[in-house]
């Protein structure tokens, strides 16, 4: 029996995560010592910052608003939208840092709840709860709330390249009952999800984020984008409800969620046409909370990546010979 490869000993590999890892925990060990009250005032500036330093990220932001909003927004309004974006970021992230500090006293008002009766009513089925969001606001500080109100939640997350970051994001998740659901390897996220909705817990999901070509195409601001399937798969297969729900900061830094009814999914019996029009319907959902607060969403994501024309469906950027 041949037995599996041992993965070959790299310096440079080495060297790269711990020059990204020491570097994290520094900065968490500085921000731990600031005020929470100058939080956003640090995280603006660092945004601002990013903005100028981080060329790649402020260019996809640029060419994501254009594409998205470009037919009904001026060149400055773009501008203004993607140094907001930024700065916004540069907020979501110092706060992160505390989040745990949003856990108590005082600093539990600083997010509050609308709507929180569609999430109780749906945990009274027993069949968990999709909760379905995006990039859109501190939805870090959003499941940290959620954890802090009593609700079991599970979180799929996307693997970072640093396996000790990883690690020590999940022993901090872990710490306050937050679950975390690995997106790969595919089958063990899957497996865990639906073990999640059958222990009726919250299944918190983005769908906000560039999937592969054999996910579901929709419409995303007039682009067609691949976008996952997995939310209305669970719900069709479990009868766990789809719960929309969205956080936004408001002009005096106070956090809002904003918890949507169930959704109504459309069910005609043709399995490949349900989980398309569903997933359609709930990006547009998504689609508008983006319109609404644009300056919160997340622009510098590559969720267009792969765009086609609504039209003719030919790339929207099509690949250099």
């Amino acid at each position: 029996m041949k037995r599996g490869k041992k993965r070959r000993f790299s310096l440079r590999k080495f060297v790269e995560i711990y020059l990204t890892y020491y570097p994290f925990r520094l900065w968490l060990l500085w921000v731990r010592h600031l005020r929470l009250e100058s939080l956003d005032f640090y995280g603006e500036k660092f945004g601002a910052i990013a903005l100028h330093i981080l060329r790649a990220p402020r260019r996809i932001a640029l060419n994501n608003l254009h594409l998205a909003l470009g037919r009904e927004k001026s060149d400055e309004e773009i501008e203004r939208i993607c140094r907001e974006s930024f700065k916004n970021i540069g907020k979501d992230m110092m706060e992160t840092s505390r989040s745990l500090d949003y856990m108590k006293g005082p600093f539990k008002t600083l997010v509050r709840f609308e709507g929180k009766e569609y999430l109780d009513e749906a945990l009274k089925q027993g069949k968990g709860v999709i909760a379905l969001s995006a990039h859109l606001g501190n939805f870090s500080l959003m499941c940290t709330r959620l954890i802090d109100e009593g609700y079991p939640l599970s979180v799929v997350v996307r693997e970072s390249k640093n396996p000790k970051i990883v690690k020590f994001m999940t022993s901090l998740r872990d710490s306050i009952g937050m679950e975390s659901i690995l997106a790969k390897p595919r089958m063990t996220c899957v497996s865990r999800c639906l073990n999640a909705l059958k222990g009726n817990r919250i299944l918190f999901a983005q769908i906000d984020l560039h999937a592969r070509e054999s996910e579901v195409w929709v419409d995303f601001f007039g682009c067609l984008v691949p976008t996952y399937k997995g939310p209305v798969v669970f719900s069709l297969r479990t009868g766990a409800p789809i719960v929309p729900m969205f956080i936004i900061r408001d002009s005096h830094n106070f956090h809002h969620i904003f918890i949507h009814p169930p959704f109504k999914l459309d069910v005609s019996g043709d399995m490949g046409k349900d989980i398309t029009t569903n997933i359609a319907k709930l990006t547009k959902i998504i689609e508008a909370a983006i319109r609404e607060y644009p300056e919160q969403w997340w622009w510098a994501l590559r969720r267009f990546k792969g765009a086609r024309d609504i039209q003719t469906g030919e790339s929207l950027f099509p690949k250099r010979s």
